[in-house]
């Protein structure tokens, strides 16, 4: 092919990707941000008689996996989510929109509260239970970053930096939420990332990065947490790792080749051969799961605006696209939910972010090592 009809190509995916992030924003907009989530199972007014880690799982997994008809026999209802309006928010950002963003915050912090964030339901997974609205690191980390993103940091709550230092654990790592003395990587170094921005206790910061830095495998891959239930390895959350690692590395905290190591991994082991992301590292299989998806996406545009990007994003930025059906929702599969925190807040964002980057430039320009 030419380099001119490549440039063609590129182009129209440039637009291609604009737009449909759009889209993705009208979608949120015209339903007020707010729907369903894989895990808002434990919203539903009779969850309150399910008792116990296994039954809760099996609750919340069977309203994840079977969709608006059970939702609807057990009364779950539609939410707005903090992380989904922070995430919305960056998007608006990265378009230009910031009034629109900065409006999306301020919904934050009139809704929710100026800090520390939790997620609007009950949660339970295999290693934790906490409770609706109570703080955890992930839904606060992206509020940050949208605060952060739109010149509003100085308006979080002191409370939140001092709720931050509290998860410090005598091991060395911040706790997920208070609720848990468990070791999930990616959550300590977000927590530790949200510190850091927050200008708080730089000798925990470190500890918490040693820690994960000394956990990292021969291989540079990192196990989700530490301790029995906890060692698979997936593309999300390695990602979540080695962004919190970059951050924490350009604010002066001393992380080695960590970086370099972990990212060397997840090229190799969390793409396949046609580069398309997958769910868990070596699997054949490209994932169909929107929030990995977006999550590939969006940290290969902010690999590229740093001129880091070693493989063409096109594969993984039309595999997303695939999932965008005409009402612009995102959805894993043809008869999946368009969850709005999971599939459509993430692939909003990530999609933005190469669309900003495409007003420059050809958007596969941006890959160093094109086949």
């Amino acid at each position: 092919m030419s380099a001119g009809a490549s440039g063609t190509r590129m182009d129209a995916l440039g637009g291609q990707v604009a737009t449909a992030a759009e889209r993705a924003l009208d979608f949120a907009r015209t339903r007020d941000f707010t729907g369903t989530d894989p895990y808002d199972g434990l919203l539903s007014p009779w969850a309150s008689a399910v008792r116990g880690r296994v039954p809760r799982q099996v609750w919340v997994q069977a309203h994840k996996r079977m969709g608006h008809g059970l939702r609807r026999i057990t009364r779950v209802p539609g939410v707005t989510m903090t992380k989904a309006l922070a995430l919305f928010a960056v998007a608006e950002q990265q378009l230009g929109d910031s009034a629109a963003a900065g409006a999306l915050v301020d919904r934050i912090f009139t809704t929710r509260g100026r800090g520390p964030w939790g997620y609007e339901f009950d949660v339970q997974t295999r290693w934790a239970h906490y409770l609706a609205n109570s703080p955890n690191v992930v839904a606060t980390v992206f509020a940050l970053r949208a605060a952060a993103a739109t010149g509003r940091l100085e308006q979080v709550s002191p409370d939140t930096a001092r709720w931050l230092e509290g998860l410090a654990h005598p091991d060395g790592f911040f706790r997920y939420t208070e609720a848990s003395d468990r070791l999930v990587h990616n959550g300590s170094l977000l927590a530790a990332e949200s510190l850091a921005l927050l200008g708080g206790n730089r000798d925990l910061v470190q500890r918490a990065v040693d820690r994960t830095v000394a956990a990292q495998a021969a291989d540079g891959s990192w196990a989700y947490g530490e301790g029995e239930g906890l060692e698979w390895v997936d593309s999300f959350h390695t990602i979540y790792v080695l962004e919190s690692l970059h951050v924490l590395r350009e604010q002066g905290f001393e992380i080695g080749s960590s970086y370099e190591r972990g990212l060397n991994h997840w090229y190799a082991h969390c793409l396949d051969r046609a580069l398309l992301p997958v769910y868990m590292a070596d699997e054949k299989k490209p994932s169909d799961d929107v929030h990995n998806i977006a999550t590939t996406v969006g940290f290969m545009a902010a690999l590229a605006a740093r001129g880091d990007l070693e493989v063409s994003p096109e594969p993984a930025i039309r595999h997303l696209l695939a999932h965008q059906g005409t009402d612009g929702g995102f959805r894993n599969g043809p008869r999946a939910l368009p969850h709005m925190r999971w599939n459509q807040a993430h692939a909003a964002c990530a999609l933005a972010r190469w669309a900003a980057l495409a007003k420059d430039r050809d958007i596969n320009e941006l890959g160093k090592a094109l086949s």
